[in-house]
C-alpha cells in the first residue's frame, strides 16, 4: 500500500499529474515475443460440412436469461446506446437507451427488452468488446480489477505500491492506476472537492459527480482529454485516469465508459481470496447433439498473422544455472491421460483467474555464451502452462532458433529456471518442456476437445508486453481441424506476447494453447486444442 500522501492537494495530484510523455520516461529494453503463427490453410473435410453444431445464440441465452440490469447496460454502452455507467439499476437513461435500441432495429420502442431483442443486444455487445480485445487487469497484491482495450494499450508496467500503467504504442492513449493511502470520510469529501475544482496549469477537471464510495471526473490536459474514477474503501483508495485525444471523441464515449464501469474494488484492498474447491469432481458427458463425426473447415485461409508489440525487458537476472542435462530432466511425474477428471464448479472471471494463475508462466529463449544464457539481446519470450508438477505446455515457436529455455513468473526474472524439452512437433507448433524436479506449485486440468461445446464462455490468461498476466474473456466461436490438427476458435483475445498461454473453460479447465491471432480481425483467435499435445506425433527434444 502507498504511503498516506502529505494533503488532499498532493492526493489529487497523484491521481492525475501523471502525463503521457511522463510515463513514456524510463523505459527499459526490449524483449522479443514468439512471433504469431500463420493460421491453417482450409483443408476439405472428411465428413460433412458443418457436422460441429453449437449454441445458435453463440452462447448468449444464458446470460440473456439471467436479466442482469448491469450486463444490459454494459450492452448498451458496447453498442454504441448509452455512454452513462452502468449501476445495476435500470433508470430512465437506460430505457430510454433502449428505446433507441429498438428504434434502430425496426421493432416498438417500449423501453422493455424481449427475450429476443436482448440476445441481439448482447450480440451486437460482445462483438464491440472483441473488436477492442478487452482485456483485464486484475492486482494480485490489492485485489481491484480494470478492463482496458488491448488493441489500442499494447503496454504495460507496474508502479508503486500496486499502481499500474496501460500505454498504446505511439503514446496517445494512457490508462494510469493509482493506489492512495486510507481517507476518512471528510479527508474523502475533502479530496474530491479538491479534484472537483482543480485548475493547475494545462490541467484542468471540467466535470465531477460524487456518487458516494466513489467518485468520476474528466476534463482536458494540454491537448489530452481525461476521464477517471477514484473508489474509496476502508484500508485504502484507487483511483485511474484514462488519457485519449480529443479526436476520438466521441466515437470512444462508449469505451470510456466501459473502462469506468467495469473498474472493480473490492470492499478491501487485499490479495484476493482463493477459489473455492469443487465440490463435484468428475467427467464431462458428451452432448451427442452437439458433436460430429468431423470439424468444420477453417475459413481463414489467406490472412496474414498479426505481429505481436515488442514488450518491455524486465532487468537482468542474475545468472541462472546451465540447462539440465537428459539425464537430470528426466521424467518423475507421467503427463497426464485422457479422459481425466475435470473440474466442474462454474466460477466468475476473477475466479477462473485466481484458480489458474499460478499455472501459467513466462517462457523465455535465448542463445548461449560461455555456457550461459546470453540474455541481454536476441532472445524471445513466450508463455506456458502447467500440466503437472513437472510439465509444460507451449508453442515450439516461442523456443524457435534458441539454446537456452527457462521460465519465471516475476518481472525482474528473480525465479528464473531452465528447462528441457521433453517433446517438440514443431509442424504442429507442439512443444512439452519440463523442469528437472516436479516441484511446479500449480497445474491444470485438460478438458478433451470432443467435450468443448460451441458458443461456452473461455478466458485467454497469458503473459503479455507487460510480463505480467493478464485475462481476456469472450466465447467458443468453433472447432476446426487443419491436417489432422484440432483447433479451438475464440473471440477472447490474445494479448501480443501471449504465445503459448492458456485458453480455459469457466471452471478453470484447460482447452487450449493460444497460438495465433488474424490481423485486423480480433473475433478470429485460435488455440490448439490441449489433447493434441498428448497424442502420438512429437519427437523427443535433443536440448
Amino acid at each position: 500500500m502507498a504511503k498516506r500522501l502529505g494533503s488532499a492537494v498532493s492526493a489529487a495530484i497523484m491521481v492525475l499529474a501523471l502525463a503521457v510523455q511522463g510515463a513514456m520516461a524510463g523505459e527499459k529494453g526490449s524483449i522479443r515475443p514468439g512471433g504469431a503463427r500463420p493460421a491453417p490453410e482450409a483443408t476439405t473435410p472428411s465428413g460433412p460440412a458443418g457436422s460441429v453444431e453449437g449454441d445458435s445464440s453463440n452462447g448468449l441465452s444464458e446470460i440473456a436469461a439471467a436479466n442482469d440490469p448491469r450486463i444490459l447496460q454494459l450492452a448498451l454502452i458496447w453498442a454504441g446506446y448509452s455512454t452513462d455507467i452502468a449501476t445495476g439499476t435500470l433508470d430512465d437513461a437506460s430505457r430510454d437507451a433502449i428505446k433507441a435500441f429498438q428504434r434502430d432495429t425496426g421493432v416498438r420502442a417500449t423501453g422493455t427488452l424481449t427475450a429476443d431483442q436482448t440476445l441481439e443486444l448482447l450480440r451486437i455487445g460482445a462483438e464491440a468488446r472483441a473488436k477492442v480485445g478487452w482485456t483485464s487487469y486484475i492486482s494480485q497484491d490489492l485485489g481491484f480489477r480494470i478492463g482496458y482495450p488491448a488493441v489500442q494499450l499494447t503496454k504495460t508496467r507496474p508502479g508503486e505500491g500496486g499502481a499500474r500503467t496501460f500505454t498504446s504504442a505511439d503514446g496517445s492513449r494512457l490508462l494510469d492506476v493509482e493506489v492512495i493511502a486510507s481517507m476518512s470520510a471528510s479527508e474523502y469529501l475533502t479530496f474530491f472537492n479538491t479534484i472537483r475544482n482543480l485548475k493547475d496549469g494545462g490541467k484542468r477537471v471540467t466535470r465531477a459527480v460524487n456518487m458516494g464510495a466513489y467518485f468520476v471526473f474528466e476534463g482536458m490536459e494540454g491537448d489530452q482529454r481525461f476521464t477517471g474514477r477514484v473508489d474509496r474503501r476502508e484500508n485504502g483508495a484507487v483511483g485511474f485516469t484514462y488519457y485519449y485525444p480529443p479526436a476520438d471523441a466521441p466515437a470512444n464515449e462508449g469505451l470510456v465508459a466501459a473502462i469506468v464501469s467495469e473498474f472493480v474494488v473490492p470492499d478491501r484492498l487485499a490479495p484476493p481470496e482463493a477459489t473455492p474447491p469443487d465440490t463435484v469432481v468428475g467427467f464431462y458427458a458428451k452432448d451427442e447433439a452437439r458433436e460430429g463425426s468431423a470439424a468444420s473447415v477453417p475459413d481463414v485461409a489467406g490472412d496474414e498473422p498479426a505481429q505481436p508489440a515488442r514488450p518491455s525487458r524486465p532487468d537482468q537476472p542474475g545468472k541462472p544455472g546451465r540447462p539440465p542435462s537428459a539425464a537430470e530432466a528426466s521424467d518423475q511425474v507421467p503427463l497426464p491421460t485422457l479422459p481425466m477428471p475435470v473440474a466442474t464448479q462454474s466460477l466468475d472471471p476473477s475466479g477462473v483467474f485466481q484458480k489458474v494463475k499460478d499455472a501459467v508462466w513466462v517462457v523465455v529463449a535465448a542463445p548461449l555464451r560461455n555456457g550461459q544464457p546470453f540474455l541481454e539481446d536476441g532472445f524471445s519470450q513466450g508463455s506456458a502452462v502447467a500440466v503437472t508438477a513437472q510439465h509444460l505446455f507451449t508453442n515450439c515457436h516461442v523456443l524457435e532458433g534458441q539454446q537456452f529455455f527457462g521460465i519465471f513468473r516475476n518481472e525482474d526474472m528473480s525465479d528464473l529456471r531452465p528447462v528441457s524439452i521433453k517433446l517438440r512437433d514443431e509442424e504442429g507448433d507442439r512443444c512439452i518442456i519440463r523442469v528437472d524436479k516436479p516441484d511446479l506449485p500449480s497445474f491444470v486440468t485438460i478438458r478433451s476437445h470432443a467435450d468443448v461445446v460451441i458458443g461456452e464462455r473461455a478466458y485467454t490468461i497469458g503473459a503479455p508486453s507487460g510480463l505480467d498476466l493478464t485475462l481476456g474473456e469472450g466465447l467458443v466461436s468453433s472447432k476446426r481441424r487443419n491436417e489432422g490438427q484440432q483447433y479451438v476458435q475464440t473471440s477472447a483475445p490474445i494479448s501480443p506476447g501471449s504465445s503459448g498461454g492458456g485458453l480455459f473453460d469457466a471452471r478453470g479447465n484447460l482447452l487450449g494453447i493460444t497460438t495465433f491471432m488474424l490481423k485486423d480481425t480480433q473475433n478470429l483467435n485460435f488455440a490448439i486444442a490441449a489433447e493434441e499435445f498428448l497424442r502420438p506425433g512429437p519427437s523427443a527434444g535433443s536440448h
